[in-house]
Protein backbone atom coordinates (compact mmCIF):
# COMPACT_ATOMS: atom_id res chain seq x y z
CA UNK A 1 0.00 0.00 0.00
CA UNK A 2 2.62 2.72 -1.01
CA UNK A 3 1.25 6.31 -1.24
CA UNK A 4 3.93 8.96 -1.63
CA UNK A 5 2.96 12.77 -2.62
CA UNK A 6 4.75 16.03 -3.54
CA UNK A 7 3.03 18.64 -2.49
CA UNK A 8 -0.63 18.14 -3.17
CA UNK A 9 0.01 15.64 -5.81
CA UNK A 10 0.06 11.83 -5.51
CA UNK A 11 2.80 10.44 -7.53
CA UNK A 12 2.05 7.01 -6.17
CA UNK A 13 -1.26 5.71 -4.33
CA UNK A 14 -2.04 3.03 -2.91
CA UNK A 15 0.05 0.36 -4.73
CA UNK A 16 0.47 -3.04 -4.04
CA UNK A 17 2.87 -5.08 -6.28
CA UNK A 18 4.45 -8.87 -5.59
CA UNK A 19 7.49 -10.13 -7.49
CA UNK A 20 8.30 -13.84 -7.33
CA UNK A 21 12.17 -15.33 -7.42
CA UNK A 22 13.49 -14.95 -10.73
CA UNK A 23 10.33 -13.27 -12.09
CA UNK A 24 9.98 -10.71 -15.01
CA UNK A 25 8.25 -7.50 -14.53
CA UNK A 26 7.35 -4.68 -16.63
CA UNK A 27 5.97 -1.58 -15.27
CA UNK A 28 4.53 0.82 -18.22
CA UNK A 29 2.37 4.21 -18.21
CA UNK A 30 2.72 7.34 -19.48
CA UNK A 31 5.16 10.15 -18.26
CA UNK A 32 4.75 11.41 -14.95
CA UNK A 33 2.20 8.12 -13.71
CA UNK A 34 4.32 7.34 -11.20
CA UNK A 35 7.09 4.65 -12.18
CA UNK A 36 10.28 5.67 -11.52
CA UNK A 37 8.84 7.04 -8.43
CA UNK A 38 8.01 3.88 -6.98
CA UNK A 39 10.68 2.08 -7.92
CA UNK A 40 12.99 4.92 -6.05
CA UNK A 41 10.69 3.97 -3.32
CA UNK A 42 11.51 0.05 -3.61
CA UNK A 43 15.06 0.67 -3.78
CA UNK A 44 15.24 3.13 -1.00
CA UNK A 45 16.37 6.50 -2.61
CA UNK A 46 12.85 7.98 -1.85
CA UNK A 47 11.59 8.97 2.18
CA UNK A 48 8.31 9.99 3.51
CA UNK A 49 5.73 7.74 1.55
CA UNK A 50 3.41 5.16 3.83
CA UNK A 51 3.00 2.07 3.78
CA UNK A 52 5.58 -0.99 4.03
CA UNK A 53 8.10 -2.83 1.61
CA UNK A 54 9.14 -6.62 3.17
CA UNK A 55 11.06 -9.32 1.26
CA UNK A 56 9.93 -12.69 2.55
CA UNK A 57 8.18 -11.98 5.66
CA UNK A 58 10.45 -9.40 6.69
CA UNK A 59 10.12 -5.54 6.77
CA UNK A 60 13.05 -3.58 5.20
CA UNK A 61 11.24 -0.52 5.29
CA UNK A 62 13.32 1.44 7.25
CA UNK A 63 16.67 -0.36 5.75
CA UNK A 64 18.79 1.74 4.07
CA UNK A 65 19.65 1.70 0.33
CA UNK A 66 23.26 0.21 0.43
CA UNK A 67 21.72 -2.95 2.51
CA UNK A 68 18.73 -3.69 0.39
CA UNK A 69 20.56 -5.95 -2.20
CA UNK A 70 18.77 -4.53 -4.96
CA UNK A 71 20.63 -3.37 -8.36
CA UNK A 72 19.63 -0.30 -9.69
CA UNK A 73 20.19 0.40 -13.48
CA UNK A 74 19.23 3.88 -15.34
CA UNK A 75 18.97 5.62 -18.17
CA UNK A 76 22.28 7.18 -17.85
CA UNK A 77 24.61 4.32 -17.11
CA UNK A 78 27.12 6.33 -15.01
CA UNK A 79 29.73 4.99 -15.31
CA UNK A 80 32.86 5.66 -13.68
CA UNK A 81 35.18 7.65 -16.51
CA UNK A 82 38.41 6.88 -14.42
CA UNK A 83 37.99 3.34 -13.94
CA UNK A 84 38.26 0.62 -16.86
CA UNK A 85 35.86 -1.98 -17.56
CA UNK A 86 36.91 -4.52 -14.73
CA UNK A 87 36.98 -1.55 -11.83
CA UNK A 88 33.54 -0.47 -12.60
CA UNK A 89 32.16 -4.09 -12.38
CA UNK A 90 34.18 -4.15 -9.22
CA UNK A 91 32.99 -1.42 -7.43
CA UNK A 92 30.39 -2.68 -5.63
CA UNK A 93 32.73 -6.31 -4.72
CA UNK A 94 34.86 -4.55 -1.88
CA UNK A 95 33.26 -7.20 0.30
CA UNK A 96 34.64 -9.97 -1.54
CA UNK A 97 38.42 -11.46 -0.80
CA UNK A 98 40.71 -10.10 -4.15
CA UNK A 99 40.51 -14.18 -5.85
CA UNK A 100 36.34 -14.31 -5.34
CA UNK A 101 36.34 -10.77 -6.94
CA UNK A 102 38.24 -11.64 -10.21
CA UNK A 103 36.29 -15.10 -10.38
CA UNK A 104 33.11 -12.86 -10.59
CA UNK A 105 34.30 -9.98 -12.84
CA UNK A 106 35.72 -13.00 -15.50
CA UNK A 107 31.92 -14.55 -14.75
CA UNK A 108 30.41 -11.36 -15.73
CA UNK A 109 32.38 -10.48 -18.30
CA UNK A 110 31.34 -13.49 -20.77
CA UNK A 111 27.95 -12.91 -19.49
CA UNK A 112 28.19 -9.51 -21.57
CA UNK A 113 30.49 -11.07 -23.90
CA UNK A 114 32.97 -8.01 -23.40
CA UNK A 115 36.39 -10.14 -22.04
CA UNK A 116 38.36 -8.36 -24.64
CA UNK A 117 37.62 -5.13 -23.73
CA UNK A 118 38.11 -5.74 -20.04
CA UNK A 119 41.14 -2.93 -19.45
CA UNK A 120 39.07 -0.33 -21.88
CA UNK A 121 37.94 3.58 -20.52
CA UNK A 122 33.99 3.98 -20.77
CA UNK A 123 34.96 6.56 -23.16
CA UNK A 124 36.22 3.86 -25.37
CA UNK A 125 33.71 2.13 -25.25
CA UNK A 126 30.23 2.50 -27.81
CA UNK A 127 26.64 3.11 -26.11
CA UNK A 128 25.54 -0.43 -26.09
CA UNK A 129 29.03 -1.11 -24.44
CA UNK A 130 28.81 1.39 -21.91
CA UNK A 131 25.00 -0.08 -21.23
CA UNK A 132 26.73 -4.01 -20.84
CA UNK A 133 28.89 -3.01 -18.27
CA UNK A 134 26.59 -0.58 -16.57
CA UNK A 135 24.19 -3.89 -16.58
CA UNK A 136 27.03 -6.02 -15.32
CA UNK A 137 28.01 -3.45 -12.41
CA UNK A 138 24.51 -3.67 -11.56
CA UNK A 139 24.76 -7.89 -11.03
CA UNK A 140 28.19 -8.04 -9.77
CA UNK A 141 26.72 -8.55 -6.02
CA UNK A 142 24.33 -10.84 -6.85
CA UNK A 143 20.76 -8.44 -5.90
CA UNK A 144 18.00 -10.41 -4.78
CA UNK A 145 16.20 -7.86 -7.09
CA UNK A 146 17.04 -5.64 -10.08
CA UNK A 147 15.47 -2.25 -11.17
CA UNK A 148 15.85 -1.25 -14.64
CA UNK A 149 14.35 2.35 -15.51
CA UNK A 150 14.22 2.77 -18.82
CA UNK A 151 17.67 1.68 -19.54
CA UNK A 152 18.02 1.46 -23.42
CA UNK A 153 15.79 4.86 -24.43
CA UNK A 154 18.93 7.04 -24.85
CA UNK A 155 20.18 4.30 -27.72
CA UNK A 156 19.79 4.27 -31.31
CA UNK A 157 16.83 1.95 -32.29
CA UNK A 158 19.34 -1.02 -33.29
CA UNK A 159 21.26 -1.17 -30.44
CA UNK A 160 18.35 -0.70 -28.33
CA UNK A 161 16.53 -3.61 -30.19
CA UNK A 162 19.30 -5.86 -29.82
CA UNK A 163 20.19 -5.43 -26.34
CA UNK A 164 16.54 -5.97 -25.52
CA UNK A 165 16.68 -9.41 -27.25
CA UNK A 166 20.02 -10.30 -25.56
CA UNK A 167 18.40 -9.16 -21.61
CA UNK A 168 15.76 -11.88 -20.73
CA UNK A 169 18.80 -14.58 -21.37
CA UNK A 170 21.26 -13.06 -19.57
CA UNK A 171 18.46 -12.27 -16.50
CA UNK A 172 17.91 -15.92 -16.79
CA UNK A 173 21.52 -16.52 -16.43
CA UNK A 174 22.03 -14.62 -12.93
CA UNK A 175 18.35 -15.93 -11.21
CA UNK A 176 17.17 -12.38 -10.79
CA UNK A 177 13.84 -10.64 -9.92
CA UNK A 178 13.42 -7.34 -12.16
CA UNK A 179 11.38 -4.69 -12.19
CA UNK A 180 11.83 -2.80 -16.03
CA UNK A 181 10.29 0.60 -16.27
CA UNK A 182 9.43 1.61 -20.10
CA UNK A 183 6.20 3.35 -21.58
CA UNK A 184 7.03 0.90 -24.56
CA UNK A 185 4.02 -1.92 -24.52
CA UNK A 186 6.09 -3.97 -27.33
CA UNK A 187 9.71 -3.63 -25.13
CA UNK A 188 7.48 -4.58 -22.02
CA UNK A 189 6.33 -7.59 -24.14
CA UNK A 190 9.60 -8.85 -25.04
CA UNK A 191 11.15 -8.68 -21.14
CA UNK A 192 8.69 -9.38 -19.15
CA UNK A 193 6.46 -12.50 -17.31
CA UNK A 194 3.74 -9.85 -16.11
CA UNK A 195 2.71 -6.08 -17.30
CA UNK A 196 2.11 -3.86 -14.61
CA UNK A 197 0.35 -0.98 -15.69
CA UNK A 198 0.17 2.89 -14.00
CA UNK A 199 -1.58 5.67 -14.65
CA UNK A 200 -2.23 8.29 -12.36
CA UNK A 201 -0.05 7.17 -9.70
CA UNK A 202 -2.18 3.96 -9.08
CA UNK A 203 -1.78 0.54 -10.82
CA UNK A 204 -4.61 -0.29 -12.92
CA UNK A 205 -3.76 -3.97 -14.40
CA UNK A 206 -1.63 -6.79 -13.32
CA UNK A 207 -1.61 -9.61 -15.60
CA UNK A 208 -0.04 -11.92 -18.48
CA UNK A 209 1.42 -9.74 -21.70
CA UNK A 210 -1.06 -11.80 -23.70
CA UNK A 211 -3.88 -11.51 -21.66
CA UNK A 212 -3.53 -7.63 -21.48
CA UNK A 213 -3.35 -7.17 -25.19
CA UNK A 214 -6.81 -9.88 -25.20
CA UNK A 215 -8.44 -7.71 -22.64
CA UNK A 216 -6.78 -4.54 -21.90
CA UNK A 217 -10.53 -3.83 -20.02
CA UNK A 218 -10.61 0.04 -20.11
CA UNK A 219 -10.46 2.54 -22.14
CA UNK A 220 -6.90 3.90 -21.09
CA UNK A 221 -5.46 0.42 -21.49
CA UNK A 222 -6.16 0.20 -24.91
CA UNK A 223 -5.09 3.33 -25.45
CA UNK A 224 -1.46 2.86 -24.51
CA UNK A 225 -1.65 -0.33 -26.11
CA UNK A 226 -2.31 1.81 -29.51
CA UNK A 227 -5.75 -0.04 -30.05
CA UNK A 228 -8.41 2.53 -31.34
CA UNK A 229 -11.93 -0.27 -29.85
CA UNK A 230 -11.38 -3.84 -28.79
CA UNK A 231 -14.32 -5.93 -29.31
CA UNK A 232 -14.43 -10.08 -29.49
CA UNK A 233 -16.66 -11.04 -32.02
CA UNK A 234 -18.16 -14.17 -33.15
CA UNK A 235 -16.94 -15.05 -37.08
CA UNK A 236 -19.35 -16.62 -39.39
CA UNK A 237 -18.13 -19.64 -39.52
CA UNK A 238 -18.18 -19.72 -35.56
CA UNK A 239 -15.07 -18.74 -34.64
CA UNK A 240 -14.36 -16.56 -31.54
CA UNK A 241 -12.01 -13.87 -31.71
CA UNK A 242 -10.85 -10.53 -30.81
CA UNK A 243 -11.19 -7.75 -32.98
CA UNK A 244 -9.49 -3.83 -32.52
CA UNK A 245 -11.75 -1.89 -34.35
CA UNK A 246 -10.68 1.46 -36.50
CA UNK A 247 -14.13 2.94 -36.50
CA UNK A 248 -15.76 5.36 -34.04
CA UNK A 249 -18.03 3.70 -31.42
CA UNK A 250 -19.30 5.04 -28.80
CA UNK A 251 -20.67 3.67 -25.08
CA UNK A 252 -22.93 4.78 -22.52
CA UNK A 253 -22.23 3.14 -19.18
CA UNK A 254 -24.90 3.93 -17.13
CA UNK A 255 -27.25 1.80 -19.81
CA UNK A 256 -24.63 -0.73 -21.37
CA UNK A 257 -26.06 1.24 -24.85
CA UNK A 258 -23.40 0.91 -28.12
CA UNK A 259 -23.73 3.48 -31.04
CA UNK A 260 -22.10 2.09 -33.82
CA UNK A 261 -22.88 4.93 -36.39
CA UNK A 262 -24.38 3.86 -40.50
CA UNK A 263 -20.88 5.05 -42.15
CA UNK A 264 -19.29 2.44 -40.11
CA UNK A 265 -20.71 -0.20 -42.64
CA UNK A 266 -21.96 -2.49 -40.08
CA UNK A 267 -25.68 -3.92 -40.03
CA UNK A 268 -28.12 -5.36 -37.82
CA UNK A 269 -27.69 -9.24 -36.97
CA UNK A 270 -29.48 -12.09 -34.87
CA UNK A 271 -29.39 -10.67 -31.40
CA UNK A 272 -27.07 -8.54 -29.83
CA UNK A 273 -24.83 -8.53 -32.66
CA UNK A 274 -24.20 -6.44 -35.80
CA UNK A 275 -22.37 -8.42 -38.27
CA UNK A 276 -19.46 -6.86 -41.47
CA UNK A 277 -18.36 -7.89 -44.82
CA UNK A 278 -15.35 -7.34 -45.59
CA UNK A 279 -12.33 -8.11 -48.08
CA UNK A 280 -8.71 -9.26 -46.74
CA UNK A 281 -6.09 -6.69 -47.46
CA UNK A 282 -3.48 -7.55 -44.96
CA UNK A 283 -2.43 -9.86 -42.40
CA UNK A 284 1.40 -10.57 -40.32
CA UNK A 285 2.33 -12.73 -37.63
CA UNK A 286 2.11 -11.46 -34.41
CA UNK A 287 3.15 -14.59 -32.43
CA UNK A 288 0.77 -16.61 -31.71
CA UNK A 289 -2.15 -15.19 -33.49
CA UNK A 290 -2.23 -14.05 -37.22
CA UNK A 291 -3.59 -10.63 -37.68
CA UNK A 292 -5.99 -9.96 -40.26
CA UNK A 293 -7.21 -6.52 -41.58
CA UNK A 294 -10.04 -6.40 -43.60
CA UNK A 295 -12.06 -3.32 -45.62
CA UNK A 296 -15.62 -3.26 -45.32
CA UNK A 297 -18.01 -3.69 -48.48
CA UNK A 298 -20.34 -0.95 -47.68
CA UNK A 299 -18.55 2.17 -46.25
CA UNK A 300 -14.87 3.01 -45.71
CA UNK A 301 -14.63 0.98 -42.13
CA UNK A 302 -11.15 -0.77 -41.72
CA UNK A 303 -11.23 -3.76 -39.37
CA UNK A 304 -8.29 -5.68 -37.60
CA UNK A 305 -9.06 -9.21 -35.67
CA UNK A 306 -6.19 -11.87 -34.48
CA UNK A 307 -6.84 -15.14 -35.34
CA UNK A 308 -5.15 -18.93 -34.93
CA UNK A 309 -2.55 -19.08 -37.93
CA UNK A 310 -4.75 -22.36 -39.30
CA UNK A 311 -7.84 -20.30 -39.61
CA UNK A 312 -6.55 -17.47 -41.92
CA UNK A 313 -8.39 -16.50 -45.02
CA UNK A 314 -6.61 -15.82 -48.29
CA UNK A 315 -5.53 -12.22 -49.33
CA UNK A 316 -8.39 -10.58 -51.41
CA UNK A 317 -11.12 -13.04 -50.49
CA UNK A 318 -14.40 -11.77 -48.79
CA UNK A 319 -15.37 -12.55 -45.24
CA UNK A 320 -17.91 -11.80 -42.75
CA UNK A 321 -17.78 -11.35 -39.24
CA UNK A 322 -20.54 -10.85 -36.29
CA UNK A 323 -19.77 -8.05 -33.76
CA UNK A 324 -21.12 -9.49 -29.84
CA UNK A 325 -22.28 -6.50 -28.23
CA UNK A 326 -23.18 -8.59 -25.28
CA UNK A 327 -19.40 -9.24 -25.21
CA UNK A 328 -17.91 -5.85 -25.45
CA UNK A 329 -15.03 -5.40 -23.39
CA UNK A 330 -13.44 -1.74 -23.42
CA UNK A 331 -17.19 -0.52 -21.85
CA UNK A 332 -14.89 1.68 -18.89
CA UNK A 333 -13.88 5.10 -19.92
CA UNK A 334 -11.44 7.03 -17.69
Amino acid sequence: HITHQYGQTAAVSDCTLQIAPAERIALIGPSGCGKSTLLRIIAGLEDGYRGTITYQTRDITQTPAHRRQIGLMFQEHALFPHLTVTQNIAYGLNHLARAEQQTRIDELLRLIRLTPLAQRYPEQLSGGERQRVALARSLAPSPRLLLLDEPFASLDRSVRDHLLAELPTLLAGEQVATIYVTHDFNEACQMADRIVVMHAGRIVRDTHPATLYQLPQTHFVAQLLGMRQHIPFTRSDGGIHTAFCDIPITSHSAAGALIIPPEAGLVAGDGPRWSLTGIVQHQYYRAPWVRVTICALAGDAQFEYDMPQADVPSLGSTITVQIRLDQLRVVEYD
